[in-house]
């Protein structure tokens, strides 16, 4: 059972089913960045796709990010998210990134 968690972490409950996933419309750019859509289902049935997912390269390691927009205080700010653990975020990455792959032999 997945778990629901607020933004600080608060008011946790258990979703009904399992969220599963899966990616889609992979792109990679000339900077060599990577973006995808990240489709999550429950019950086989999916609730949301989030466009413009990115697979950064941070200081310890890849992780996922997510669309955001610049604020007028010059900050970024997600208009998007769905919390991952670490594992998720590796199998979606290696996922992302082995359909582009296949996507590249197919041309």
């Amino acid at each position: 059972m997945a778990k629901i968690v607020n933004k600080k972490g608060k008011k946790t409950q258990e979703a009904a089913a399992p969220i599963k996933w899966s990616v889609s419309n992979m792109r990679a750019w000339d900077d060599g960045g990577v973006t995808f859509a990240l489709n999550l289902e429950v019950a086989s049935k999916r609730l949301v796709t989030i466009y413009g997912c990115r697979i950064v390269e941070g200081k310890e390691g890849s992780f996922i990010s997510f669309p955001s927009r610049k604020g007028k205080d010059g900050k970024y700010y997600s208009h998007a998210y769905f919390r991952l653990t670490q594992e998720e975020q590796d199998e979606i990455i290696q996922a992302a990134l082995e359909g582009l792959e296949e996507e590249d032999v197919e041309d």
